[in-house]
């Protein structure tokens, strides 16, 4: 299970919390005391997302002593978790308490005056006591043996049990993860200039493991996490939502889905891909029984931003400054490409004429073309750039139509064929916790630009990525007024979005990165187009104070909603 004795499990940060402190904006946590009668309902306390220092409350522990452990999955994600019952492991979707206390004997005697955090030696020797662990493949762990049930653990996951502590409360706060559990698994793209650096892609165990050491070090062991290991889309289905909330304890409760929605069958051999149509059909039935969807963002939102519709729906707009955009629908590239590609360019011919009319009626001067002859092909639903293609003539138009729309296992029902938009650089602004009555928060955490450097058969994939100093020589001619005018444009850009948005859902979302493309005009002069709205989840370009910035934001709207009677 853990591999022999001596072996250390991934060393996780020695960080812990418990309780809050001054500062910060955020949700209350509330423990509550469950039916054991021990204490009563602990004090509110602000959660601020942020680490805080580890509790540790135990001194001495005793050969033989039965202690409550809080278990992490994120320290062996590899591993086993806690089920209650043997068919939940065995059969799929796998499901499980992944984090959560539990119990365990301790192995040998151990002192904290003895302790050192970065010596694994020192930590606490444990035998787990559950009697039933999975792993997310279905295999059952030989809890007879010793070996695999023997861990160490930091002594901030052990409370004696002989006091009152929060492995005798009701946790404050349940989350509820699905995730992928096929045999391949996910890989984390760390690497390149096009990679998601060390925090990993959002599907994989890394993010997610990011993730977890966050939260465990923001409120401290006060939570659960039961996870859901699926191996297919049609596992999806399987998943009884109203079962669900019923075994969730906390007062807070949440989901959290680590996959990404496509428009395509099964069979396609990209691990944590699935069919969009039954990832959101589990998600609203999650959110019907009060399980709020926490990541990425609420269905209706998420399919917002997944699809990309909004391309097309808001060209038009003066203000907003999007490609001009058209859908062609499946059947015209199934029956006829060439036709369909003079087709969408005829409709974005007179989308060019449509918006140089509706910008002369507001006052609005544009050196926008009126003719469109080059431009991109995409997709929706579509992750990593693996689908967008240039085109710069109708019969490539009709050759990529042809590719994107009907490539093994397709359920798309219609691309995307857009002008193309000429630009120095793109700048990727990430928005975090935005409020339309605080302006102030308009203004993004961080800003990363950007530049795409290769192109693979008409793709995009790679990029080169710079900060403002770089950006200023490599793109902008180290004319310093123009960035600043590109950049003061984006920002307006940004507010107006942000106003969008809140047509779209009742609720802003936790984190928006907005993609701008820049171009240089002249001495101190810029341009500026919207490029993309990326949802909670985005890559963070090799940001490095992202991870934490982000997860803190995510741990405080956990606990955003007031918490039920019931």
């Amino acid at each position: 299970r853990f591999g022999p004795i001596g072996r250390c499990l991934r060393q996780c940060s020695t960080m812990s919390a418990s309780g809050g402190d001054d500062g910060g904006e955020g949700g209350t946590v509330r423990s509550k005391v469950n039916g054991k009668g021990v204490g009563s309902r602990a004090a509110s306390a602000t959660v601020t997302g942020e680490p805080k220092p580890a509790r540790i409350t135990v001194s001495t522990l005793s050969e033989g002593e039965v202690v409550d452990v809080f278990h992490r999955y994120a320290q062996d994600p590899n591993g086993y978790f806690m089920v209650g019952q043997g068919s939940a492991g065995f059969l799929h979707p796998s499901t499980g308490w992944t984090d959560g206390w539990t119990t365990a004997k301790v192995n040998e005697a151990w002192d904290v005056g003895a302790f050192d955090p970065s010596d694994y030696k020192t930590w606490v020797e444990i035998r787990w006591l559950h009697p039933s662990w999975y792993n997310r493949r279905g295999h059952k762990l030989d809890v007879n043996s010793p070996s695999m049930v023997t861990q160490r653990v930091l002594p901030e996951q052990i409370r004696q049990r002989n006091s009152a502590s929060e492995a005798q409360q009701e946790p404050t706060l349940s989350l509820v993860h699905v995730r992928w559990g096929g045999d391949q698994p996910v890989s984390p793209v760390t690497e390149g200039a096009g990679g998601w650096g060390q925090i990993g892609s959002t599907p994989s165990d890394n993010y997610i493991n990011g993730l977890e050491d966050h939260l465990f070090q923001a409120i401290g062991p006060t939570y659960e996490i039961i996870s859901v290991f699926i191996q297919g889309s049609e596992e999806l289905l399987k998943i009884n939502a109203p079962l669900l909330r019923n075994m969730m304890r906390g007062e807070h409760v949440g989901a959290l889905y680590f996959l990404w929605p496509i428009s395509f069958q099964d069979g396609h051999a990209y691990p944590a891909y699935v069919d969009r149509a039954k990832l959101f059909e589990l998600m609203v039935q999650m959110e019907s029984t009060g399980i709020a969807s926490r990541f990425p963002h609420q269905s209706h939102l998420y399919r917002i931003f997944a699809s990309k519709e909004w391309t097309a729906q808001m060209c038009l707009h003066p203000l907003l400054h999007v490609p001009l955009t058209t859908q062609v629908a499946r059947q015209a590239l199934a029956s006829d490409p060439a036709k369909a590609a003079a087709q969408a360019i005829e409709a974005l011919d007179r989308l060019a004429k449509s918006r140089a009319a509706w910008n002369a009626e507001m006052g609005i001067k544009s050196d926008a073309a009126t003719t469109v002859t080059t431009g991109v092909s995409k997709l929706g639903w579509s992750w990593e750039a693996m689908d967008v293609a240039s085109w710069t003539s109708k019969g490539e138009l009709a050759k990529n139509l042809t590719s994107l729309g009907e490539q093994p296992g397709s359920y798309v029902d219609q691309v995307f064929v857009q002008e193309w938009v000429d630009f120095d650089v793109e700048m990727r602004h990430f928005v975090v916790e935005p409020s339309l009555s605080k302006p102030a928060t308009f203004t993004p955490k961080k800003i990363i630009y950007t530049v795409f450097k290769s192109r693979e058969e008409g793709s995009f994939r790679n990029f080169d990525r710079y900060d403002r100093e770089q950006c200023l020589q490599e793109c902008f001619q180290n004319d310093d007024a123009a960035l600043a005018d590109a950049e003061r444009q984006a920002q307006v850009l940004i507010g107006r979005w942000l106003e969008w948005l809140q047509a779209q859902t009742h609720e802003m979302p936790v984190v928006v990165r907005f993609d701008i493309m820049a171009k240089r005009l002249g001495p101190g002069k810029a341009r500026v187009t919207t490029g993309e709205l990326t949802e909670l989840g985005g890559c963070f370009l090799g940001w490095p104070e992202g991870p934490r910035t982000v997860f803190s934001a995510m741990v405080r709207s956990f606990f955003k909603d007031p918490v039920r009677s019931d």
